[in-house]
């Protein structure tokens, strides 16, 4: 087992670690597949349901989806430990810190909000580029100026979009296992992906390129194995940069096996 202190986390990793946590997390998956698919299936089913709900239903996605993400944060825990994966674990989210989880929801939510009338401010009109882009009519003149109107909107939108990405990747598995409290847990993800990077970037494109190909599958059946792998390699980069963390100083729950970097 391989402890560090609090001074020492985020830890840096190489940049070859955003490819070895997807295969860690497939690894994982490959433990109890048909659970993980089936149960990505219905939460995900859950948090689309509550999407449909009118006025109300977006803000109720956005603030369930951490819950989601901590529930197979614990269950790929479990598989890891060596542990039977049962569906309860899979609820950890709701059965612990609730509200935390759902605070990073919040954040989130009020963070897309606020970019998006930014991006309408500076004259971004999704409507019409859908429009335009549907319109076989379309002269290439009139699809240029379109792109033209919405780039800057579009960059501007991105490059506020990022830190607000860094800032919640690891926020879930931070509160669930670390206990952390929502703004550090924030502000600690945020501070861990600027650190690693060429990690990140790695991942990314590992985890772009497999979701692109499981959207290739009809009836994106691809995603009940491809949306459980990314949540193993978030698991395993979590292993692999934050080998202990607790909001008041290390105990020994808190302490978590780094075999991601020892396999």
């Amino acid at each position: 087992m391989n402890t560090a202190s609090n001074q020492d986390i985020p830890r840096k990793v190489a940049a070859n670690q955003g490819f070895q946590w997807v295969v860690a997390g497939f690894r994982l998956y490959r433990k109890n597949p048909l659970l993980l698919s089936a149960a990505f299936g219905v939460l995900f089913g859950v948090v689309m349901a509550l999407g449909l709900i009118p006025v109300v239903g977006g803000s109720l996605s956005e603030l369930a989806s951490p819950l989601m993400v901590a529930g197979f944060m614990a269950a790929y825990r479990a598989l890891d430990n060596g542990d039977e994966l049962e569906l309860p674990q899979f609820m950890s989210g709701l059965q612990g810190p609730a509200i935390p989880l759902m605070t990073v929801g919040a954040v989130q939510l009020l963070g897309a909000l606020l970019i998006g009338q930014i991006m309408v401010s500076m004259g971004f009109d999704p409507q019409a580029v859908m429009e335009i882009a549907k319109n076989p009519k379309a002269t290439p003149a009139e699809m240029q100026a379109v792109l033209n109107q919405a780039m800057p909107a579009v960059l501007t939108g991105l490059a506020l979009f990022t830190p607000l990405i860094m800032a919640t990747w690891f926020a879930p598995a931070l509160i669930l296992f670390g206990g952390a409290r929502p703004t550090t847990a924030l502000g600690v993800s945020l501070r861990a992906v600027a650190k690693n990077w060429p990690a990140m970037m790695m991942n990314g494109l590992t985890l772009g390129l497999l979701l692109f190909f499981a959207a290739l599958v009809p009836m994106l059946l691809g995603l009940l194995v491809a949306m459980p792998v990314l949540f193993g390699s978030l698991y395993a980069s979590y292993q692999a940069i934050f080998a202990v963390w607790a909001e008041d100083g290390p105990t020994a729950d808190n302490v978590v096996q780094l075999n991601a970097d020892d396999r």
